[in-house]
């Protein structure tokens, strides 16, 4: 079967306010291209920082969800979360009917517990899990979980994308907000292309745009075969759309 995937690379603004009308554009602009799911990047709703407000963010992933149900397309959208008395960041996938999917809390946050990096706000998430899309398994990753970058934190590398393809994925979301650091940008790209054929699934990936100069990851889809379907320009906002096969 094949599945029209969309991707859009766009300023996270700290402002959960101006990040929303943007979102909500780019998912009916992804409708009317045809896209049966846009993804959108690491914390693109909230704003990539603990001082959100969540009863905001529960007003505006309701939005999210109405958009998805009213242009006919699925959502995965960042943000900021709370439940349990803890904070995640997280990303959270709606279906065409504005159903919620599935969620995934990010598993290895960067930073030191309570002290540096993403885990001076948040806590990690407890569980992978998958979810299924258009009768296709699927899994999502944020940002490190996927590659563990060396300096992000003394931390393990639990293989998360190889765990999902065990579990069945064909399709990884990889929600992203990795910055202008270019020493990483190898690291990165080829940690996509290496765990995208280990595991023979595609890699679809949403990255924050950013007003400092390029990122140090490409926004694309990268293929079983290793290879990049399609790939934005480093520079600057953009948006993405690629056709999927997936194998029975």
């Amino acid at each position: 079967m094949q599945v029209r995937v969309s991707g859009v690379q766009m300023v996270v603004s700290p402002n959960l306010d101006a990040n929303l009308p943007i979102i909500l554009s780019h998912i009916s602009i992804a409708a009317q291209d045809g896209a049966d799911l846009v993804l959108f990047p690491e914390m693109s709703l909230s704003g990539y920082h603990g001082n959100y407000d969540f009863e905001a963010v529960k007003r505006a992933v309701k939005e999210v969800s109405a958009a998805a149900k009213k242009n006919h397309i699925a959502v995965i959208a960042g943000t900021g979360w709370r439940e349990g008395g803890e904070a995640y960041i997280q990303s959270r996938a709606y279906d065409s009917d504005g159903s919620l999917l599935g969620t995934h809390e990010k598993m290895v946050p960067t930073g030191i517990d309570g002290k540096s990096g993403d885990r001076a706000f948040c806590t990690p998430g407890k569980e992978l899990k998958t979810f299924v899309w258009k009768g296709v398994t699927c899994g999502s990753l944020i940002c490190n979980d996927l590659w563990v970058t060396p300096g992000c934190g003394p931390h393990h590398d639990p293989r998360l994308a190889h765990q999902l393809g065990q579990k069945g994925a064909k399709i990884i979301f990889h929600a992203v907000n990795s910055g202008c650091g270019q020493k990483h940008l190898p690291y990165h790209e080829s940690n996509l292309a290496l765990r995208a054929e280990e595991s023979k699934l595609y890699i679809v990936t949403a990255n924050a745009a950013s007003m400092d100069g390029p990122i140090n990851c490409s926004s694309g889809v990268m293929g079983p075969d290793g290879e990049w379907v399609t790939m934005l320009d480093r520079q600057g906002e953009g948006r993405y759309i690629a056709t999927l096969s997936i194998s029975e």
